[in-house]
């Protein structure tokens, strides 16, 4: 969302209206040294997960379907001992690789010279979701402050090696660990220290189970925090409460550990598998879905009267999850004018 009018938007746009994938987000591995409680990678049970094999095969398919990026996610894809190879071949078939990493281990030479090379063009996300040690304890399965130390002078060896910090990001995620105090300083410290922006996300119940609902943030709390991220990097713009333009939702395609397809990281309606289809296939099948092809017919009447729709269309998971439905109104919005005051999704 902060690219602005660069080629990649331009041709992530051009997508959009065409209704064809534009990015595959792949998550390739549920280790990570963040040892995160509500990691997805590790809520949602699995099958095998897919060999190095199967993900070349698949990156070869999605190259051929136009698809232009490629979203490594985990766990931390950097904790695959074939990562550097899964991210060559992506380039090899033209595509562009974006990294979302702990970040622990581009506090080395080596591995952080392959990761700016591999995201040529693209960009590096790291994850810290405060830089208070006592918030971390209570988000974390074990908590090593190395681990946060490291993310750091990853970040610093990152720009001191000549990575724009517009190609550098954090993901923060809200759960009920933090309040919205600490979610501003660690915003804060992170741009005004480094120049890099952060992904905000609002934790979901994506693992089908009810165990990560205790986690779930408070939706006034997610609300003020979007408020707080348009002030310090969109000058006020109002962007709901998510961090990614109409343009990426209604682009991407998602796809598990053990290679189920679905329409998002945070939105896990799964619509089918590579091992029993083909994702050409899988995307003929689930055009409506993946593309929420409904949903732009009658957008107008469902989305925040108070928002740019041409940017924003509220974020489709909050509808999926506490709203009734992907093609209904997001509930924790801030801008939806119709919102009940004090009103609880969850």
């Amino acid at each position: 969302m902060y690219a602005h009018d660069s080629p990649a938007t331009r041709q992530q746009s051009s997508h959009f209206y065409r209704m064809a994938p534009f990015r595959l987000q792949i998550e390739c591995a549920s280790e990570c040294s963040a040892e995160c409680s509500y990691c997805y990678a590790r809520s949602v049970p699995t099958g095998e997960p897919l060999s190095s094999r199967e993900l070349k095969g698949i990156l070869r398919r999605a190259a051929g379907l136009g698809i232009r990026q490629i979203d490594w996610m985990g766990g931390d894809p950097m904790e695959r001992p074939d990562w550097i190879d899964l991210l060559q071949t992506a380039r090899y078939n033209g595509m562009t690789n974006n990294l979302w990493t702990c970040g622990a281990r581009l506090n080395d030479v080596g591995q952080a010279k392959w990761a700016i090379d591999l995201t040529r063009g693209g960009y590096i996300m790291v994850h810290l979701d405060s830089l208070d040690p006592d918030v971390l304890r209570s988000m974390r399965s074990s908590y090593n402050p190395r681990t946060t130390r490291d993310t750091l002078r990853g970040i610093e060896l990152l720009l001191d090696m000549g990575k724009s910090p517009r190609e550098i990001g954090n993901l923060l995620m809200m759960t009920n660990a933090q309040d919205v105090e600490d979610i501003g300083s660690t915003m804060t410290h992170l741009y005004d220290s480094y120049g890099i922006r952060t992904c905000l996300m609002s934790l979901k119940p994506v693992d089908e189970t009810g165990k990560l609902y205790p986690l779930l943030p408070r939706p006034e709390d997610v609300a003020e925090a979007y408020r707080l991220r348009d002030s310090i990097f969109m000058s006020g713009k109002g962007m709901g409460c998510q961090d990614f333009p109409r343009e990426y939702c209604g682009t991407t395609l998602f796809m598990s550990l053990d290679g189920r397809v679905s329409s998002c990281y945070s939105l896990r309606r799964y619509i089918g598998s590579v091992r029993e289809n083909t994702l050409e296939d899988i995307v003929a099948a689930g055009t409506s879905s993946l593309f929420f092809t409904g949903f732009r017919n009658y957008s107008e009447e469902v989305v925040c009267g108070a928002c740019d729709k041409e940017l924003c269309w509220g974020c489709r998971a909050n509808a999926f999850y506490f709203g009734g439905g992907a093609y209904l109104k997001d509930p924790i919005c801030p801008l939806n004018v119709d919102q009940p005051k004090g009103h609880l999704p969850y």
